[in-house]
């Protein structure tokens, strides 16, 4: 059984989420979220809380043991790329938007009984 989960519009780029999202790829939930806890990043922090919300999903709707679920797709992607009303001046008259990046992160988690 696979149980997946989301989290939306984070506020940090693609490059800075997946470094600390792919150092728990394929290990045990409960072991990961110990991981993700001890990692200084802030895309830790957010990698942790969707870890939570998953474990929690599984057991909550499905009734699983989150001993036996173990991480089997955990990913970043790129998130909407609007940028904000604010603007730079630049040389020569010109004027820039500030680029904020925002991105998404997915979960899935394998049941193995």
């Amino acid at each position: 059984m696979i149980i997946s989960a989301k989290l939306t519009g984070i506020p940090s780029s693609e490059k800075k989420l997946s470094r600390s999202v792919e150092l728990v790829r394929g290990h045990k939930a409960t072991l990961a979220l110990e991981e993700l806890k001890l990692i200084r990043k802030k895309g830790a922090t957010f990698a942790y809380k969707l870890l939570q919300s998953a474990i929690a999903n599984a057991e909550n709707n499905f009734k699983l043991d989150k001993e036996k679920l173990y991480i089997e797709k955990f990913y970043a992607t790129e998130g909407i790329k609007s940028p904000m009303r604010r603007y730079r001046f630049e040389g020569r008259g010109r004027v820039k938007p500030y680029r904020r990046f925002r991105s998404n992160l997915y979960i899935e988690l394998k049941y193995v009984a």
